[in-house]
Parts: structure tokens; C-alpha cells; sequence
């Protein structure tokens, strides 16, 4: 991941990360309800509600490993959530 992410890369991935958690069922304008479904995600993983928060507002985005546990609760591709691209063109992982 880049050192250094633009204000559009931050925004647009915390719009893609605001309408996958819409779609699966989480509110974005509650991180608790984020917070709670990565805690419960099984990976045996810690994150703080700041952390969330900054996902949800596009200050900072998650470190690779959270990612792919914030993708997986999303179900879609890391790659896609993080960037927006993907070597497929659906973002929605497979199974």
C-alpha cells in the first residue's frame, strides 16, 4: 500500500466501504455495528472503535490484514475495497 493516499483515494474507498456494508446488512453510520462483526469475524483479531471510525470517514484506511477481514465481512475482494480494482470484474468474492 502506497505511503501516501490522495484525499480522492481515501474518499472513494470509504464510499465503497460505506455501500458494501449497506448491502450486507450494517449500518455505516454505526461503527459499533462494524466493530462488532469484525470482533465476531472468527480471525482472533483486536480493532478499536477509532480505527472504525477513521475506516467509515475515509481518514485512514485498515492495514492489510484488517482489510481482508473488513473484505470478508463486506464479501467482496480486498484488492477491489481497497482500489476499487480487481483481476476479475465482479468484486463480490466467489462461495
Amino acid at each position: 500500500m502506497p505511503a501516501h493516499l490522495s484525499f480522492k483515494d481515501r474518499d472513494e474507498f470509504r464510499l465503497r466501504l460505506r455501500e458494501c456494508l449497506r448491502k450486507v446488512g450494517i449500518n455505516p453510520n454505526r461503527p459499533g455495528e462494524l466493530m462488532q462483526a469484525y470482533l465476531q469475524s472468527g480471525e482472533g483479531r483486536f480493532v478499536n472503535a477509532s480505527s472504525v471510525f477513521k475506516w467509515l470517514q475515509g481518514d485512514a484506511l485498515p492495514a492489510p490484514g484488517n482489510m481482508e477481514i473488513v473484505a470478508k465481512i463486506c464479501q467482496v475482494c480486498p484488492e477491489w475495497l481497497r482500489t476499487g480494482r480487481s483481476d476479475s470484474e465482479e468484486p463480490v468474492r466467489e462461495g
